[in-house]
């Protein structure tokens, strides 16, 4: 008992350590992901909605379109539109039930103050899904407000959302995504947000926007390189949820703990970073390989236990 004890304190602290840089280190980066200095803190239409933000996100993407071009995918954001271009595979293994065929809808491009951007269909979560359109500023600017996760419809709108167009030339254009946010109810409500809720949004969001892009450029969204995405990203927490079994379970503990760290810092990687599914197979590839040595190891050091022990009784 005393043994686990001490396993599952380090194990503890493993978390902690990794937890302690992802929010110093890994958190900032993406909270301004693609967007310069001057992005980040100017003001945009919908900041208006969370005057008294204490948290502020803002992200950007440049696409090689005319701000006419890019408008009308921006505009067919939503669950009963267009869809929001990002990891559907997810998004339906949850119920979205999100459109998978990427075409310009001209009948869902429409807007009025008040309106509802759906993000899970209106039928199920008791119709909470949904913010609320409360800037609009046609052709530029799409702003809304919404709840925390978990919140009935009757609670206080806390947060903002907002898409941007800011037209560079007459061929190109910047796509900013704002997020605002006002204080928690509480400190469990403030670590929910800053290590389950932000980075799963980001990771959407990222792919949103580059589906924006993609698609104002003339290209594909790639749906199968996403899937591929996601195939990867669980086969990697797979693996941390092993590993982490495994420094609780084996006597020789510290390779299962090496081999939990990296998976971990792989996860991050892959669902952050979001690099090419080429880089990301190869890494993978090389952490199952890592991974894969540490049974072995323990199944050597029982073997040679159990062949002194019988060399032993031969003697």
């Amino acid at each position: 008992m005393h043994r686990l004890w001490m396993r599952a304190s380090v194990l503890a602290l493993a978390v902690a350590v990794i937890l302690a840089v992802f929010h110093a280190v890994v958190r900032p980066w993406y909270a301004q992901w693609g967007a310069t200095g001057a992005e980040a803190h100017m003001t945009l239409p919908g900041d208006e909605i969370v005057p008294a933000a204490i948290a502020q996100t803002t992200r950007a993407i440049t696409i090689d379109a005319r701000a006419d071009t890019v408008w009308p995918w921006v505009a067919q954001i939503g669950q009963d539109r267009g869809g929001f271009y990002s990891y559907d595979l997810l998004e339906n293994l949850v119920g979205c039930r999100m459109p998978t065929t990427d075409v310009l809808r001209p009948d869902k491009q429409t807007w009025k103050v008040g309106d509802k951007l759906w993000m899970y269909p209106p039928d199920r979560a008791d119709g909470s899904g949904f913010a609320t359109l409360r800037t609009y500023v046609p052709g530029r600017a799409l702003g809304f407000a919404g709840r925390r996760m978990g919140d009935p419809v009757t609670a206080p709108e806390s947060g903002s959302w907002a898409f941007v167009l800011q037209p560079l030339d007459a061929h190109t254009t910047r796509l900013l995504f704002r997020g605002r946010a006002s204080a928690p109810p509480s400190l469990g409500a403030l670590a929910f947000d800053r290590f389950v809720f932000d980075p799963a949004h980001y990771v959407m969001e990222r792919r949103t926007m580059i589906g924006v892009k993609q698609l104002a450029e003339g290209g594909s969204r790639h749906r199968w390189a996403n899937h591929a995405q996601v195939v990867l990203w669980t086969m990697t927490f797979i693996g941390v949820v092993m590993s982490g079994i495994g420094v609780l379970r084996r006597r020789q503990w510290q390779r299962p703990l090496a081999a939990f760290v990296a998976s971990a810092l792989v996860f991050q990687f892959l669902t952050l970073g979001q690099p090419p599914v080429w880089i990301g197979a190869a890494v993978v590839a090389i952490l199952a390989s890592f991974g894969c040595r540490v049974p072995a190891q323990g199944n050597s050091s029982r073997a040679a236990k159990s062949s002194a022990s019988t060399d032993v009784r031969a003697a």
